[in-house]
């Protein structure tokens, strides 16, 4: 069996090979089979063993079912190769699907669970054993399914946990084929099937109950949590949870393209319908030196704006997020390859209107444009004599009408600090008074 298994797996490289053979009692049917044909095409195509190529990917698979399989074998047995061009392959197998026909019962009668991650088999037993209503386990069992069918496309990981949730309910959300998409508290009744991942299900009603509340109450929870503190925090942990995912993962993508837009609404924050038209080395430039600006013509007020050179640390993101799952050194190539396409699609097609709102929704808990009312009120605490004028000019206001609002805040709080250091003048001079009037009271029994 070993001397078998050994030869099918001659021209996958030594580690993953060893890997292989260690866990050989616990490897997937198949999986064996198409990494030895996969790893044979990368050979013979004289391709990168860091970063194989997309023929490599086609030449092995012959069906989305052991393509699926295939990355499932790369992403456990080798995780430090990128699998960055596998999403083009990934995007081909969707494109082959046929769209939903009308739905006939199946003839041949599958067993419950069959398609299941192990790990979710292993729990089934106790939810057949639950003292619960029929109606409602038929229920919890045909949410598990959709769940299962999103681990088997790759989307999400079935590791059992608050991370593999997570990266389910996104899946829903914003599945990749924009027909199975569905609504937050969709997504939170098929989570409820899963019982131990039931804190999901409450952070995505929560998202829908968050979007019917007023914009301040939203921001001052914001600010409760650290304002853009707390917005740096989630960049962090977008970014650590995107390291620990495959390149070919759409779930990583997910995962960075929030980050980013989060990141550079930070640097300066574009209204949405000018943030989702970029086009590299257009709207948004990287230079030689790995300094990104930004410079774009506003739809609203066709006024021009303008980052200049967006913080280091934001530019680390941006180059993160164009390489999408690459290695550091293919930087300049990756770039110039992307020079035209858009910044959020990575693509020539320009995504919808309110994508913005919805990444910022999903990472932080509110839309893009609120975003750049935290920045005016983070100006107008700092100077308020001053804010009114840099708030105008950072938000790429046209004319002094459309900061209406946000002069008569700055002018509001100016006067407040005005009148607080009149009223410590006024305490100092009344202490002073009292003082010398007590003097006096007291120099006749000197």
């Amino acid at each position: 069996m070993k001397t078998r298994l050994d030869a099918t797996l001659k021209d996958v490289p030594a580690a993953i090979r060893r890997a292989m053979l260690e866990d050989a009692p616990q490897l997937e049917p198949g999986a064996a089979q198409v990494m030895g044909r996969f790893w044979s095409a990368v050979r013979a195509g004289k391709g990168s063993l860091a970063m194989p190529p997309a023929e490599a990917y086609r030449d092995a698979a012959a069906s989305e079912s052991t393509f699926r399989c295939l990355l499932r074998a790369l992403a456990r047995y080798a995780p430090h190769v990128s699998t960055a061009l596998a999403k083009v392959v990934s995007y081909e197998w969707y494109a082959r699907r046929q769209n939903p026909a009308a739905k006939v019962a199946p003839t041949v009668e599958t067993t419950i669970g069959a398609a299941w991650p192990e790990t979710w088999r292993r729990m089934k037993p106790d939810l057949d054993d639950a003292r619960i209503k029929t109606s409602t386990r038929q229920r919890y069992i045909a949410s598990i399914e959709r769940c299962a069918t999103i681990v088997a496309e790759g989307l999400a990981s079935e590791a059992h946990g608050f991370v593999a949730a997570r990266e389910l309910s996104e899946a829903f959300v914003f599945h990749p084929d924009p027909e199975r998409r569905v609504k937050p508290v969709t997504a939170a009744n098929y989570l409820e099937g899963l019982i131990a991942m039931r804190v999901i299900s409450r952070d995505l009603r929560d998202q829908a109950e968050l979007a019917e509340k007023n914009k301040y109450e939203r921001l001052s929870r914001l600010m409760e949590r650290g304002g853009y503190a707390h917005v740096a925090d989630r960049i962090r942990e977008l970014r650590e949870r995107a390291h620990d995912l495959p390149a070919h993962s759409a779930a990583r993508r997910r995962c960075m393209q929030q980050a980013v837009v989060c990141a550079v609404i930070m640097n300066k924050p574009p209204r949405k319908g000018d943030l989702v038209s970029w086009r590299f080395g257009h709207q948004i430039v990287r230079e030689i030196d790995g300094t990104w600006r930004a410079e774009w013509a506003q739809e609203k007020t066709r006024a021009e704006a303008e980052t200049g050179a967006i913080w280091p640390e934001i530019c680390e993101i941006l180059d993160e997020w164009i390489l999408d799952g690459r290695p550091d050194r293919l930087i300049h190539i990756r770039y110039q390859e992307l020079v035209g396409s858009n910044w959020l699609s990575l693509d020539h097609s320009q995504p919808y209107r309110n994508l913005p709102t919805e990444l910022t929704k999903a990472a932080i808990g509110v839309p893009s444009h609120e975003l750049r009312t935290l920045a005016a009120d983070y100006m107008r605490r700092h100077d308020p004599a001053r804010a009114a004028d840099v708030i105008a000019t950072h938000l790429g206001h046209g004319t002094r009408k459309a900061g209406k609002a946000y002069r008569a805040e700055c002018e509001g709080a100016a006067g407040e600090a005005i009148w607080q250091r009149v009223r410590k003048t006024i305490a100092a001079q009344s202490e002073k008074s009292t003082g010398h009037h007590k003097a006096r009271n007291r120099a006749p029994h000197l």
